[in-house]
C-alpha cells in the first residue's frame, strides 16, 4: 500500500501480526541522486475525473485505495469500501465490476491492493482473509493464493512471467528474540517467496493489550516495477531521499542517497488529522475499523511516492514541499526533468498519485469533498 505524504493518509496497525507507521534507521549509502540546475520543468495537465458525489452507483465511490491502467490502457480503480475494482475506459466510461463483498470465491473482506499481471488480469490482496485472489482480463476468478505468514504482501504490482512483486513482513525467531525485516519480493505459485530484493530491519516494540500482542514497525517502503520488470524502491524517510533499482534477477543496478532536512508539518495538516485502518485479528477471526488520529507524526515525507512510466522513466514524488514535485530519471539515475501539476493542490488536498506504464492517475483516500480519481497526462512539447 502506498502511503500518502500529507497528515490524511492511511496506516495499517494489525494485531498478532501488526503494521504501524513509525521511525527506523534508513540507510547512507550509494550515490546522491543528479540534479542538474537546467532541468526543464514539464507539466502533468489534469485531463479528466472519474466519480461523482451522487447519481450512478458505477460512478459513487466509497473509499479509493489504488488506481492503475491494464493492459489495453483501461483505468482500473480498487474501492476498499465497495470491496470491488472498477474498470473504466481510456474516456472515463464504466465497463465492469471485478469481485464483491464477502468470503466466497472471487469475493474480498478487505481488499487493499491490487496488481495487474502480465497475462492481462488481476490480482487482490484481501488482508483479512490473508490471501491473493486472481482474475482473467475478463474479470472472472481464477483462484488464490494463501498461508502467508504473518500477512499477505499489502502492496503488490504485476512483474514478469505471470510473478507478482509484493511487500510483506517478514517475522523469525532468533535465539528466543522476535526479529522482523520489512521486506520487497516477488513470487510466482505459492505463499513462499521467489527472491527478495530489499530487505530493512524493522524495530519491533510488541506490547500486550488485553491479552493480544501488538507488532510495530518502524521503516516504510514504496515500491514500482517497469515494464522490463526491473523494481524500483523508495524508502519512506522525513530526512533520506533513497531510491534503489533492481533487475528482473535481483542484482542492485542503482543506488540514489541524499540527507535531507526535516520539514515540518503545517498546521493545517496537523488539524487534518490522519486516517488509520486496523486490523485486528484473534483465533482465526478478523475485522477492520478506520479511526482518525489527532497525533499525528510532526514532519512531512522526503518522499511520497514512485513510479515508472511507459518510457521507462522513474517518476519520484518529493512530498517535502507544499504542493506535488516529481524528479523524473532514466535507469542509470540521471535526471531528465521535474515535474508539476497544473492543479493547485495544498498540502491537505494533495492526492495519492500512482504512475504506470499506462499513464498517469491519482486519488484521494480522505477527501474533502468526494471520492474521484484524477487523470493526467504529461504535456512534452514540441
Amino acid at each position: 500500500m502506498r502511503f500518502s505524504n500529507s497528515a490524511a493518509s492511511i496506516s495499517v496497525v494489525v494485531l498478532l501480526a501488526g503494521m504501524a507507521c513509525g521511525g527506523g534507521e534508513q540507510r547512507e549509502e550509494g550515490t546522491e541522486p543528479s540534479s542538474p540546475a537546467d532541468a526543464d520543468t514539464l507539466v502533468l495537465a489534469l485531463i479528466d475525473t472519474i466519480g461523482v458525489e451522487m447519481g450512478d452507483s458505477a460512478y459513487v465511490f466509497g473509499m479509493l485505495m489504488e488506481a492503475g491502467h491494464n493492459g489495453g490502457g483501461e483505468i482500473v480503480v480498487l474501492d476498499v469500501q465497495r470491496s470491488c475494482l472498477s474498470v473504466y475506459s481510456p474516456e472515463g466510461l464504466f465497463i465492469r465490476n471485478i469481485g464483491a463483498s464477502g468470503p466466497g470465491p472471487g469475493e474480498f473482506m478487505l481488499p487493499i491492493n491490487f496488481a495487474l499481471m502480465s497475462d492481462g488480469g488481476y490480482a487482490v490482496a484481501d488482508a483479512i482473509a490473508g490471501s491473493i485472489s486472481f482474475f482473467d482480463s475478463e474479470g472472472v476468478y481464477a483462484g488464490a493464493m494463501r498461508d502467508f505468514f504473518p500477512t499477505p504482501p499489502m502492496n503488490i504490482e504485476g512483474g514478469p512471467d505471470g510473478t507478482f512483486i509484493g511487500e510483506s513482513m517478514a517475522m523469525a525467531m532468533t535465539e528466543g528474540q522476535m526479529d522482523a525485516t520489512l521486506e520487497v519480493s516477488s513470487w510466482s505459485d505459492s505463499a513462499e517467496a521467489d527472491r527478495t530484493y530489499f530487505s530493512l530491519p524493522m524495530d519491533l516494540n510488541i506490547s500486550m493489550d488485553e491479552g493480544q500482542a501488538t507488532l510495530q514497525r518502524g521503516p516504510e517502503l514504496d515500491f514500482a516495477v517497469g515494464p522490463d520488470g526491473s523494481v524500483f524502491i523508495a524508502e519512506v524517510s522525513d530526512t533520506l531521499f533513497s531510491v534503489s533499482g533492481f533487475g528482473p534477477g535481483g542484482e542492485e543496478f542503482l543506488s540514489m542517497v541524499e540527507p535531507c532536512e526535516r520539514t515540518p508539518l503545517t498546521q493545517a495538516e496537523i488539524d487534518a488529522g490522519s486516517l488509520s485502518l486496523s486490523i485486528q485479528i484473534s483465533d482465526g477471526e478478523a475485522v477492520s475499523s478506520v479511526d482518525r488520529v489527532e497525533d499525528v507524526y510532526p514532519y512531512r515525507n522526503v518522499v511520497s511516492s514512485i513510479g515508472v512510466d511507459g518510457e521507462s522513466r522513474i517518476w519520484v514524488e518529493m512530498g517535502n514541499g507544499d504542493s506535488p514535485l516529481f524528479r523524473v530519471y532514466d535507469y542509470s539515475g540521471e535526471l531528465l526533468f521535474h515535474a508539476v501539476t497544473d492543479v493547485p493542490f495544498t498540502p491537505v488536498t494533495r492526492p495519492d498519485f500512482m504512475i504506470d506504464a499506462g499513464g498517469y492517475l491519482a486519488c484521494d483516500r480522505d477527501p474533502l469533498d468526494y471520492p474521484k480519481v484524477f487523470v493526467f497526462e504529461l504535456e512534452e512539447g514540441p
